[in-house]
C-alpha cells in the first residue's frame, strides 16, 4: 500500500498527462459499507422490506454521511437494484458537489432474461466500487466465488441457489500512473457465530436438550460446511488476485466487505496465511469496532431468518427443543461483533511514511439518531503529515 499511498501524497505530473488537481493529496481514505438491500427474504423469494418513503430517507441519509467524510474509495455491498442504485449513489453525491465514478457486479438476480423486471422484480442485488475524482476506476472482473450453476449480470441471470461474488476493480492515480486493486465482497453467511454456537450446542447436549448425539453431529457438520464454503471463496479470490498481479504492476490490494466471520476464526487466519493484514491491527483503535451492534437501531436479531443449514440440522427435533436452539442462536447473533473488515496487502512498511486511523462509519450522532444500514461501515484514513497522526 505504501507505494500507491505515497504516490498519491507526492504526486509528480506525468509527462503524458498533467495532474488534474494541480496539488498533491494530503490524505487518502477507504470505506467498506454494507448498505442494506432493504429486501424481505423468504424461503421462495424476496419482496420489498420497507416503505418507499422510508427507503428514500435511508439512502438520502447515506448520501449525506458519505458527503461528510468524502472517501476516496468506497466498497459497497447489498446495493439493490443494480445498475440503477449504483448510479443513484453517483448522482446523490453529485448533489453535494462530489464527482465519483462507479463499477458494479450483480450477485443475486433470480431469473432475468433481459432489460426490465425479472421473475423477482425487486431483486438485482450486488456489489459496487465508487472512486472519487481525480482517481479513476475500471472493472476488471466480477468473480463468482461460489454457488455452482448459474450466474448474474445487469440484465441476464439464472439463479437457483445462493451465489457469491467478488467485484475486483482497478483504481488509478492519473497523476502518477500508480494503480492498485480494490475488492468489494460479501461472503456466504449461513450459521454465524460459529465457535460461540458450538459451545451453546455442547451445553444443550450436556443439559439433555439434545439427547441424540446425531443431532449434535448434524449441527456441527452444518457449521463446518458454512465455514469451509467461506474458506473456498477466499481461496478462489486469492487465486484470481495472484493471476491479475502477474499481469500488471499493481502496487497494492485492498479488500473490504461483509465477511460474515469474526477475528481469530479459521477464515480470518486463512487470509493472514495468504499475506493479507487486517488494517484494524495496524490502526490499533482504542476500542473494538463492532460493525454489527444492537446499539444500531436498525439491528433486530428477532427478525433475522433462521439459516437454512440450521433449520435442516434440527428439523427432526421436537418443537420445544428446536425453538430452544433457535433462541440460543438468536442470542448469539445479537451480541456485538466485528464482521466487516478492510484487509490490505502487502505488509505495513508504509507506516514509515503514513499513519492510519480506523473508525466506524454511519453511527448515530448529534445530528441524526437514525442510521442508514444495519451494519456500520469501516473507514480507514491514511495521513502523510505525521504531525497530524
Amino acid at each position: 500500500m505504501s507505494s500507491f499511498l505515497w504516490a498519491c501524497a507526492k504526486a509528480t505530473p506525468s509527462t503524458t498527462e498533467s495532474d488534474p488537481t494541480g496539488r498533491p493529496l494530503e490524505r487518502f481514505s477507504v470505506l467498506t459499507y454494507n448498505a442494506l438491500h432493504g429486501l424481505e427474504v423468504g424461503r421462495f423469494g424476496v419482496r420489498p422490506g420497507e416503505p418507499t418513503e422510508e427507503r428514500a430517507a435511508r439512502f438520502n441519509l447515506q448520501f449525506e454521511q458519505l458527503a461528510r467524510v468524502q472517501p476516496d474509495v468506497v466498497l459497497l455491498q447489498e446495493v439493490n437494484p443494480l445498475p440503477a442504485m449504483a448510479e443513484a449513489y453517483v448522482d446523490g453525491l453529485k448533489r453535494f458537489g462530489l464527482q465519483y465514478g462507479e463499477v458494479h457486479q450483480v450477485d443475486a438476480c433470480g431469473i432475468r432474461l433481459g432489460i426490465g423486471p425479472g421473475l423477482v422484480p425487486s431483486l438485482n442485488n450486488g456489489l459496487a466500487v465508487l472512486v472519487k475524482s481525480p482517481l479513476r476506476v475500471r472493472k476488471l472482473v466480477g468473480l463468482k466465488l461460489s454457488g455452482g450453476f448459474g450466474g448474474c449480470s445487469d440484465s441476464v441471470g439464472f439463479q437457483t441457489g445462493e451465489l457469491r461474488y467478488a467485484l475486483i476493480a482497478e483504481v488509478e492515480n492519473p497523476a502518477t500512473r500508480g494503480k492498485f486493486l480494490a475488492v468489494s465482497l460479501h461472503l456466504h453467511s449461513g450459521i454465524e457465530r460459529n465457535e460461540y454456537f458450538i459451545q451453546l450446542i455442547r451445553e444443550a447436549t450436556a443439559q439433555g436438550q439434545l439427547q441424540d448425539p446425531e443431532h449434535f453431529d448434524k449441527v456441527l457438520a452444518a457449521l463446518a460446511a458454512n465455514q469451509d464454503r467461506r474458506i473456498m471463496e477466499l481461496r478462489t479470490l486469492m487465486r484470481e488476485l495472484g493471476r491479475l498481479q502477474g499481469q500488471d504492476d499493481y502496487l497494492a490490494v485492498v479488500i473490504g466487505g461483509d465477511f460474515n466471520f469474526e477475528p481469530d476464526s479459521p477464515e480470518y487466519h486463512e487470509l493472514e496465511l495468504a499475506g493479507l493484514q487486517d488494517s484494524y491491527t495496524i490502526a490499533q483503535p482504542d476500542t473494538e469496532l463492532h460493525t454489527y451492534d444492537l446499539q444500531n437501531p436498525m439491528v433486530n436479531p428477532e427478525t433475522e431468518p433462521v439459516p437454512a443449514a440450521l433449520s435442516r440440522a434440527i428439523e427432526d427435533l421436537p418443537e420445544s427443543r428446536k425453538q430452544s436452539i433457535i433462541a440460543e442462536y438468536r442470542k448469539g447473533i445479537s451480541q456485538a461483533r466485528r464482521i466487516d473488515f478492510l484487509f490490505t496487502m502487502p505488509g505495513p512498511s508504509w507506516k514509515r511514511k503514513a499513519c492510519v486511523k480506523q473508525e466506524l462509519f454511519g453511527t448515530p450522532d448529534a445530528v441524526s439518531v437514525r442510521t442508514g444500514s444495519d451494519h456500520y461501515g469501516v473507514l480507514n484514513t491514511y495521513r502523510f503529515d505525521r504531525t497530524e497522526c
